[in-house]
């Protein structure tokens, strides 16, 4: 059997650079899932089954709050979170022996994240910890106090730190950027940390209900196609009031909002496992994300409706597939996943919808084929004054002050760099506004830019300048580098580039504790913030000793236990540096009855 470009090129990437024996033992396994995906199998949960990861990582039933691959900002989801009853401390074991391989502590993201790495050729990862337990909290603590720093990311030598399936490694939590207590979970290929979803390893888990069909729209692939009568997107289900018939002339593609809700009276809008579109009975469409590498999980915003999610989180997922989209998840099997009819006929499009467990959901809309219509032409849409870039192509724009290079397969498709100039307030240069005419995406990667330094600032203010990027009424500073007499940074969107100076330090203000009184928490909480380039590093003192002081980036906070006072007057010291070198200090005298 041939099979298609998705399961041919993940089976390649996974099979990459993996011993001979856990080679064959991971191959044969995702072959097999991936065979009976291809085949149109609608249940192929447990067909990765393996007694080491069968069993939960917490002790509770297993309740999903998010699946794996569901869609997020710029991202999938590359795991699966497991509900905690909505409380924080519920003990984690590891389900196979192994040993620590990574630790990584951040205010955002994964917040406190364990890495695992087991002998069968799998890693498993755990986000969002309250605590490391037992040696593995013991290394953390000792390597925070040893380099004064509560966020690190750091590789672990094999063995160094040894696990046995079953023993408690952490607790859950809430840290980083969770919205909630939970335990965020993943399993890898421990060679290239390509994540897999955990679901087709056999966990035991209840889904009753059929996935949700929330939307679907048509939308027209250029100018001159209509939907009927007019050059624009139409919603067609939940039915618009009044529509009797839809009428579609020229070239046009689809989009369907979509998600899976395991439990009656459940508010989570968690993720399916495969989108189907048919025309007319044939296989125009498939959306499938069982796997990938973490390199392709910006083409996230490519597969989807990307300004209506902007607009109200609502992801639909489209059936086009632009050149320049190299992931294996949207399969187009017939023109790209484009439609045009050159009849007047009947025509009957057909979603079906199927979620982890086999249930599916179906959704069919009958179009009306018109080749008599009159195409429009619009001529100021067709007239350009943009910049062409070649999808595939390096792209350079150089002017006398301002520079932007683009890398290949950086943009989706070919397109038009529209490119202006502004003045603004509170910056030091013109305002440089890049944007795409045709596919407004962010770029895949980040685009980098640089900006020629104005003549006439001190050198003492030199270390203060700062790339920022405009986006409507966001502004927000990049990560910046000075050379030969320019600017430099990397963005991960376009919008309107300009050079700001920041001499503002950042800002501190106590929480639950006040300046020569008694306090009797067990924790000291302080929020931070900064106007521009951002907190870039942190220390606090008690008694001139320092501390550790938890970064909670939700909150914009720092935590730091309080176990180390002495009964009577103590001597609090926090300060915080920002990313160009302002520092603020502030000391209090705090009292332990």
């Amino acid at each position: 059997m041939r099979l298609d470009p998705m399961k041919s090129s993940i089976i390649k990437t996974l099979c990459l650079f993996l011993s001979i024996t856990a080679l064959c033992s991971v191959k044969a396994q995702i072959d097999s899932f991936l065979t009976n995906a291809a085949n149109g199998q609608k249940n192929i949960s447990a067909t990765l089954s393996n007694s080491n990861y069968t069993a939960m990582p917490i002790s509770l039933p297993m309740s999903l709050a998010g699946c794996f691959a569901e869609i997020r900002p710029n991202h999938f989801h590359s795991g699966l979170d497991l509900r905690t009853n909505g409380k924080e401390g519920e003990k984690v074991y590891a389900p196979n022996d192994g040993y620590v391989s990574r630790i990584n502590i951040s205010a955002w993201g994964g917040g406190k994240v364990l890495y695992i790495t087991h002998p069968d050729g799998y890693r498993t990862v755990y986000m969002h910890l309250s605590q490391f337990c037992g040696a593995i909290g013991r290394f953390v603590e000792d390597y925070q106090y040893s380099n004064h720093v509560y966020a690190f990311d750091i590789d672990l030598p094999k063995d160094s730190i040894k696990v046995k399936k079953g023993q408690l490694v952490a607790l859950t939590g809430n840290t980083g950027g969770s919205a909630g207590p939970h335990l965020h979970y993943e399993i890898r290929l421990a060679e290239n940390d390509q994540t897999i979803n955990p679901l087709y390893f056999g966990l035991t888990y209840s889904d009753p209900i059929a996935p949700t069909i929330a939307g679907i729209k048509l939308y027209p692939a250029n100018k001159q196609a209509t939907i009927n009568g007019k050059n624009s997107e139409l919603k067609v289900f939940p039915e618009n009031k009044g529509t009797k018939e839809i009428i579609v002339a020229g070239r046009f593609y689809t989009g369907i909002y979509t998600y899976d809700q395991m439990e009656s009276g459940s508010r989570n809008k968690n993720g399916i496992e495969r989108i189907e579109l048919y025309v007319d009975g044939e296989l125009l469409h498939r959306y499938q994300v069982p796997t990938f590498m973490f390199e392709e999980t910006r083409t996230v915003n490519v597969l989807i409706d990307y300004a209506q999610y902007q607009r109200n989180r609502e992801y639909y997922i489209l059936s086009r597939h632009l050149r320049g989209d190299r992931n294996n998840f949207n399969i187009a099997f017939k023109d790209n996943g484009y439609i045009e009819f050159n009849d007047n006929q009947r025509h009957k499009l057909e979603y079906r919808v199927s979620d982890y467990k086999g249930n599916t959901t179906t959704r069919s809309i009958t179009v009306i084929s018109d080749t008599t219509a009159k195409l429009t032409t619009n001529s100021d849409n067709l007239r350009s004054n943009g910049i062409p870039i070649t999808y595939f192509k390096r792209f350079h724009l150089d002017r006398e002050d301002f520079t932007l290079d683009i890398e290949p397969y950086n943009i989706y498709d070919n397109d038009e760099l529209i490119y202006r100039t502004t003045t603004a307030s509170n910056v030091l240069t013109s305002v440089h506004w890049t944007g795409l005419r045709n596919n407004a995406l962010p770029p895949h990667q980040s685009i980098d830019v640089a900006l020629a330094i104005p003549q006439g600032i001190p050198d003492a203010l030199r270390d203060k300048l700062t790339i920022v990027c405009i986006n409507g009424k966001n502004k927000s500073a990049c990560p910046t580098k000075e050379e030969d007499g320019w600017l430099k940074a990397k963005s991960h969107s376009f919008g309107g580039f300009a050079i700001s100076l920041d001499t503002t330090a950042p800002t501190i203000k106590e929480v639950n504790f006040t300046d020569g009184k008694p306090c009797k928490t067990n924790k000291l909480v302080i929020k931070i913030s900064d106007n521009l380039s951002g907190v870039a590093n942190y220390n606090c003192y008690i008694n001139g000793e320092w501390q550790v002081a938890e970064h909670d980036g939700k909150t914009s906070s720092l935590c730091v236990s309080a176990k180390t006072m002495h009964k009577g007057a103590n001597t609090v010291t926090f300060s915080l540096t920002d990313a160009v070198g302002n520092t603020t200090e502030k000391t209090w005298k705090v009292l332990k009855p």
